[in-house]
């Protein structure tokens, strides 16, 4: 069975038709309507065939102005956005900063209403530095023989008992804390007037021992320095006893202590300066 191929005359006719019918629907598109109730029946040809192309233009044309509209506008959220993000930033930043400045003006406060109950004279000092241990026992402050500074000083903060100076240069000093295995401190139970030493355990928490066992220690109680051994005055507070350990035998029992202060977060602190004679007479010249 042999294809027949299309007849090219047909092909030819079939185009000049179309091509008759797209300027028929053109030139109507393009006439304006003519009023009156007579028309031809080629109008109504005309109108109906365009009238889909008529649909189809329209409906393309609103869907782009739409899509355009929506596109400008998503541009502007867009700008908008980003200003607002900026704003927010801002203003979480400007946050921060108040924030900070409030409780560094509290902490200051607290200092200041601390210096004026303890009569001792003191020195104020940053920490600049910290031991890379895992439990903090010895700290760096930016005051040293210069300032008047003496090994053995007491340091102290608003919270209670921070340590002492365990050396000292001409710029800084080394304070070791409370939870120092080599830190002493005579102190009494502050209910029961017990007393005994606190020492450090290396694990953030002192002990309380050489205490008899016949004296009356509890989980709570507070743990305040004795002011024997002149080194710390007396009644600061040290810390809570948060276990009690008794032996069945022995003379002695020995408590857990929690310290008052928390090193990690300390940031200032006080050196006590009652025990530097040479400092005072400085001071006392040079007021005469």
């Amino acid at each position: 069975m042999t294809h027949r191929s299309p007849n090219p005359f047909r092909k030819k006719l079939f185009r000049l038709f179309l091509f008759f019918i797209l300027i028929c629907i053109a030139g109507y598109m393009l006439t304006p309507i003519k009023k009156g109730p007579s028309h031809l029946l080629i109008d109504d040809i005309l109108m109906n065939i365009a009238f889909p192309i008529q649909k189809l233009a329209a409906v393309t044309t609103n869907k782009a102005e739409t899509l355009f509209k929506n596109y400008l506008f998503l541009v502007q959220t867009e700008k908008e956005n980003e200003t607002l993000k900026r704003m927010v930033n801002n203003l979480k930043n400007q946050t921060v900063r108040l924030e900070e400045l409030e409780r560094e003006n509290q902490r200051l406060r607290n200092l200041l209403n601390f210096r004026k109950k303890i009569k001792t004279p003191m020195i104020p000092a940053e920490i600049i530095a910290r031991s890379p241990t895992p439990w903090i026992v010895t700290f760096v402050v930016d005051k040293g023989t210069k300032d008047g500074i003496q090994q053995g000083m007491p340091v102290i903060s608003e919270n209670g008992v921070v340590g002492y100076i365990m050396k000292t240069t001409h710029f800084v000093s080394t304070v070791m804390v409370l939870t120092h295995y080599n830190c002493r401190v005579d102190a009494i139970i502050q209910r029961s007037r017990s007393h005994g030493v606190v020492g450090g355990l290396l694990e953030g928490k002192c002990r309380f021992f050489d205490v008899l066992r016949t004296e009356d220690i509890k989980v709570g109680d507070r743990v305040v320095t004795s002011g024997f051994g002149n080194r710390f005055p007396r009644g600061l507070l040290i810390g809570k006893v948060s276990k009690v350990i008794k032996k069945t035998y022995g003379l002695f029992q020995e408590a857990e202590i929690t310290p008052s202060v928390d090193y990690n977060k300390l940031e200032e602190v006080y050196i006590l300066l009652r025990h530097n004679p040479s400092l005072a007479a400085r001071k006392k010249s040079n007021h005469e």
